[in-house]
């Protein structure tokens, strides 16, 4: 049983969230949004446990240029090994950053933004 909740329609969305998945606790939920301009998200939603005395409902969205999701979109699969790190890379330096902040006394966004540019593919 996966203790982590996926609704993301796109095959490619819902591996992306699954690359990342255990750099979360379970029960996070992972959701795929498009937004008025078409731009696709993944939607990262999960209960940070330590920042603080109590539970924090955190969300990142990590969004995706359109134009690098559509290169890494045609690449055959065999070839998103390296997006799949990029996107790892990006999302392990934001919850360092989150981690950090906490420890320097600042508080913690409950919304946080991710920018996957040129570099994602």
């Amino acid at each position: 049983m996966d203790d982590y909740q996926y609704d993301c329609p796109s095959a490619d969305i819902d591996m992306l969230a699954h690359v990342i998945s255990d750099l979360f606790p379970e029960q996070t939920q992972f959701a795929e949004r498009i937004d008025d301009n078409g731009r696709t998200s993944l939607m990262i939603h999960y209960i940070a446990m330590r920042f603080g005395s109590t539970a924090r409902r955190i969300t990142i969205d990590v969004r995706f240029d359109p134009a690098a999701l559509a290169r890494y979109r045609a690449l055959p699969p065999r070839l998103h090994a390296r997006s799949y790190a990029v996107l790892r890379a990006y999302v392990e330096a934001t919850l360092g950053s989150l981690e950090e902040r906490y420890a320097n006394g600042e508080t913690v966004p409950r919304e946080t933004e991710i920018e996957m540019g040129d570099d994602f593919a």
